[in-house]
């Protein structure tokens, strides 16, 4: 069984208004265990939502539409569902009685417009809204079932929970479908790709996936079956990809990376501190939004200028004259002297060049050494040297998480040399 969902409006083509509502639906769907291989966004034109009906009638089961059932002039749904159907409007008198209610209810005369939305073409159904005065469809177009609900997200949500829903679970026969995400730090999505690629064959169940969001790549197993069986299809691939992963995951489905972060320094009771540059407070950032980081994070720096990294952290100004702010041997003395002043098991240290352009020693953009400094104090610094593409914030952003990424290896007693690929 498949769906396709349409979504109307010139609010959404414009852009003006994220399409919040075909995301849920989506997700409603999958867990539902039915397939959803397109999804249209239509405005406010009515031949053209007649085409993207009859469209999407060919290709689906189950057509979902959501928006342009208000009562005003640009609300078009319920007149081209009817042209789509070849039918004329029909007031539905279930409906009226409902809007009649509704309006006494509140004290207020009901418009003519409010009229509108009681119309219905001649074979379908109204559903009622539980919420608000625009009543759903429920119609059928060839083998293609039709269900049409309002835009307002509160409304279209309670509709298809209440009415909706129940029949799509009888007719799916108790099929569900469940995701399970491993995130990956400190690997590219080709990388993973190319470890994984006999297990992302298209047609497959559980099938795997990647995406790709701020940094972060997730491996994405989903799985179609009985509820009883899908738990064990999932658990059963997670483990191969694990095994060809191993410790370059760092959490399943929504745990974050600050979060595993935080959690190991709590659990070892370890403390932490950071001496920024580049990333301008970016890494004491993530790991402080995580409730109970108090009781590990010590202090941070944000020594952004050369005087500032020798008067704030002590480091010798001959090492950055030598060497240059943008080093391996500054990164390792940003990360030692922080942990010594602020008397932290471990520290981290972050200077690089973010752009836009090469620094005055000829360092290109998305150069970026990250030092750890450990507990056993005096030489015991680990420093990466990384290259990272894109623009200022993304460079940014990618140099805190690979931070973050070494020191949950360092926590964890791995070198990240033999865990993280060049």
């Amino acid at each position: 069984m498949n769906a396709i969902i349409i979504s109307i409006g010139d609010e959404l083509t414009s852009g003006l208004t994220i399409n919040s509502n075909a995301a849920w639906l989506g997700r409603q769907l999958a867990d539902l265990g039915i397939s959803c291989p397109l999804q249209l966004t239509v405005g406010d034109q009515r031949a053209a939502i007649v085409a993207a009906i009859h469209h999407s009638a060919a290709l689906c089961d189950i057509l979902l539409i959501s928006g342009g059932l208000g009562p005003t002039e640009d609300d078009l749904t319920r007149s081209s569902v009817a042209d789509a159907l070849g039918e004329p409007l029909v007031q539905d008198q279930a409906a009226m009685a409902d809007l009649e209610t509704f309006f006494k209810r509140i004290n207020r005369t009901m418009t003519e417009n409010n009229r509108l939305q009681a119309m219905r073409p001649l074979s379908a159904s109204c559903i009622s809204n539980s919420c608000g005065t625009a009543p759903g469809i429920m119609a059928r177009l060839g083998k293609t079932q039709i269900f049409v609900m309002p835009g307002v997200p509160r409304e279209m949500k309670a509709m298809f929970e209440l009415s909706f829903k129940p029949l799509l679970q009888a007719a799916g026969g108790g099929v569900v479908r469940r995701i399970m995400a491993l995130n990956i730090c400190g690997a590219g999505e080709s990388w993973i790709g190319s470890r994984l690629a006999d297990l992302m064959k298209r047609g497959t169940n559980p099938s795997v996936g990647t995406t790709v969001h701020d940094g972060i790549v997730s491996v994405r197993i989903y799985a179609m079956g009985q509820p009883a069986e899908v738990h064990t299809m999932i658990t059963e691939k997670a483990e191969i990809v694990r095994h060809r992963l191993g410790e370059l995951i760092f959490s399943t489905d929504q745990v974050t990376l600050e979060e595993v972060v935080v959690q190991n320094l709590l659990q070892q009771g370890r403390t932490v501190t950071t001496a920024e540059s580049c990333t301008g407070g970016w890494v004491a950032m993530m790991l402080t939004n995580v409730p109970g980081s108090s009781a590990c994070f010590k202090r941070g720096w944000v020594t952004y200028s050369d005087e500032s990294k020798a008067a704030e952290l002590g480091v010798d100004p001959e090492l950055i004259k030598t060497y240059g702010a943008v080093s391996r041997e500054v990164a390792a003395a940003m990360a030692q002297q922080a942990r010594r002043r602020a008397e932290a098991h471990w520290a981290i240290a972050v200077t690089g060049n973010a752009g836009p352009a090469n620094d005055d020693l000829k360092n290109p953009v998305g150069l970026v050494y990250i030092a750890i400094a450990g507990p056993n104090g005096g030489d015991d610094v680990y420093v990466r040297s990384c290259q990272f593409p894109g623009d200022r914030q993304s460079i940014r952003l990618r140099s805190s998480q690979m931070a973050l990424t070494l020191l949950r290896l360092k926590l964890l007693g791995l070198d990240p040399e033999a865990v993280l690929p060049r």
